[in-house]
């Protein structure tokens, strides 16, 4: 027997009532927080804490910030030259032990744990690094004998005390990818992330240090500044490869100045009036490495509030979305400056929630990050409360189809039943999908008393939970008839499967297709007869679906 149901009326209906409930809440939004280690900065919460307080303040953090709605942490794990993981290439950074070189006591590796941790919690890891500083100030920090800017010396350039690895220098290059290569082929990080310093913020007037590099190094009479944006052109391009050749799942984002260029200097610049831009300063031609796809997502800092007179932020967000050439694009938010800044703009509480609706209502923003957690955990400017308001429902990551564009098989073998805990599902690992890939995460929707749980509506996100776990238990209930319960896989990349209606004592899994706007076919064995109308009529019994029947 073969029973269909006529779907496509009821989901239009549904359709709109779920638009006006949600207030047009999305099902895939990157919700971001950067977490900075440099100085202990945001974690740990102090140089002196032991492995174990280390370990408890990283759960406290990404509890905090899940509980938001954040689905993502961006944790700097090279901050300069240095590292918060056991490296053969690397000292230990500064603020793991209180002293650069030593290990956390107890030893541990932090960033493998941290990893796990935000797995744990259906959460994406991106591993920040800092590519080029080496010493952030020399009348300050002390560093060890095997840090970079004593073992080489001559790759190091001096810009007033700050220290930074020679860009124009090959072998620099060839040493951070070592130093990348490492990371990425130890660590299970969802995606490798570069800040704004490339090379220095000219604050103390003209860089003179490489300028001999700049003799050595140069093709024909290219100009010294075209010849640094060369330089990260090149270094930029030889990561994306590197990523391709050892790791081609992994995503590569950077979160560059939020000024490109100026319109007065460049046709293709924004409508802004900055005194820095990231290609003209930083040599950081973020468009150019876009263009070419070198980058999967750009995060620019955009730190100014609407009211800002040369940068602000609604326009310089919307020229970013016009020049993302198909990658996504991720608004980076100054919760720091809430309250604090002496910016007119941030004296007002709303500025914050504002910019994260902007951000989220203007075509080809994919999300949003916030700079910074501990700015975030101190509630600064009520933004921790606004936050559980703007991101209510949950929501999964944005799809990168030129990465991986091939959904994972659904969950095996997925079972329900009733126990004293509550409401067991309980499923297994389905085979590898076409590409090779076994689902990452699981998601589990829900939704009340026989109505079939609609996957595209994030508020019906029941819980995501990772790869290593094959069972939930649902303690709002101990009977069955109260929710309806449907299953997806998702992979590495975030494609989702057909969903999986949970088998039912004595009668066969669903599979249902996405979308539910055609006919659902679903085939019952005739063993299966008497129990199949049960779940059916439990499916149907708001009458706003339509069936027929068909007997074989």
């Amino acid at each position: 027997m073969r029973i269909f149901f006529n779907l496509t009326l009821f989901v239009l209906l549904i359709t709109q009532l779920q638009l006006f409930a949600q207030n047009s809440l999305p099902k895939r939004e990157f919700r971001g927080v950067w977490v900075a280690t440099l100085n202990a900065i945001d974690w740990p919460f102090s140089e002196k804490d032991s492995a174990e307080q280390q370990r408890r303040d990283f759960i406290s953090l990404l509890n905090f910030h899940q509980n938001r709605g954040a689905n993502a942490v961006i944790v700097q794990v090279r901050s300069s030259a240095d590292v918060i993981y056991p490296s053969n290439i690397e000292p230990w950074a500064l603020s793991i032990s209180g002293q650069q070189g030593s290990p956390p006591k107890p030893f541990y590796d932090p960033l493998d744990f941290m990893i796990k941790e935000t797995h744990k919690r259906g959460m994406e890891f991106h591993a920040w690094v800092n590519p080029f500083r080496a010493v952030t100030n020399s009348q300050y920090v002390k560093v060890c004998e095997d840090h970079i800017s004593k073992t080489h010396p001559e790759w190091i350039m001096d810009y007033k005390t700050l220290k930074i690895l020679n860009p124009g220098i090959p072998e620099v290059h060839q040493y951070v990818y070592s130093v990348i290569d490492e990371l990425i082929s130890n660590y299970d990080i969802d995606a490798l992330h570069f800040d704004d310093y490339f090379y220095p913020y000219p604050d103390h007037g003209e860089i003179k240090s490489d300028r001999s590099t700049w003799k050595k190094y140069r093709v024909g009479n290219e100009s010294i500044r075209d010849w640094r944006r060369s330089n990260i052109n090149s270094f930029v391009e030889g990561v994306h490869q590197l990523i391709m050749e050892k790791k081609p799942s992994l995503k590569f984002g950077v979160s560059p100045f939020g000024v490109w260029r100026n319109e007065k200097e460049d046709i293709d610049g924004s409508p802004t009036r900055s005194g820095y831009t990231s290609y003209d300063h930083l040599y950081a031609d973020v468009r150019f490495w876009l263009i070419n796809g070198w980058v999967d997502y750009v995060a620019p800092q955009l730190y100014q509030s609407t009211q800002h007179r040369t940068i602000p932020f609604t326009p310089t967000l919307e020229w970013w979305s016009e020049n993302t050439f198909g990658k996504h694009l991720y608004a980076g938010h100054a919760v720091y400056r809430v309250d604090r800044s002496l910016e007119r703009g941030w004296g007002d509480k709303k500025e914050m929630p504002s910019q994260l609706i902007t951000a989220r209502n203007m075509k080809g923003v994919d999300g949003s990050i916030l700079y910074n957690s501990t700015s975030v955990w101190n509630n600064q400017g009520g933004i921790a409360d606004s936050l559980k308001s703007i991101y209510r429902t949950p929501a999964l990551m944005p799809r990168m189809p030129w990465i991986d564009g091939v959904a994972p098989h659904s969950p095996s073998n997925v079972k329900i039943m009733a126990s004293n805990q509550g409401v067991e599902i309980k499923w297994e690992m389905p085979q590898k999908a076409e590409d090779g890939d076994y689902p990452k995460y699981f998601v589990i929707y829900s939704t009340v008393r026989g109505k079939l749980p609609n996957i595209e509506d994030p508020s019906q996100i029941l819980k995501i939970v990772p790869n290593n776990c094959f069972e939930f238990i649902d303690k709002r209930t101990s009977r069955l008839e109260d929710y309806t319960y449907l299953i997806t896989s998702l992979d590495q990349l975030q494609n989702e499967s057909e969903a999986v209606l949970p088998q039912y004592p004595t009668f066969q899994n669903i599979i249902l297709p996405q979308p539910y706007t055609e006919n659902v076919v679903i085939d019952l064995n005739n063993s299966a007869l008497k129990a199949s109308w049960v779940i059916i009529n439990k499916l149907i019994d708001n009458e706003e679906f339509t069936m027929t029947k068909e007997f074989d």
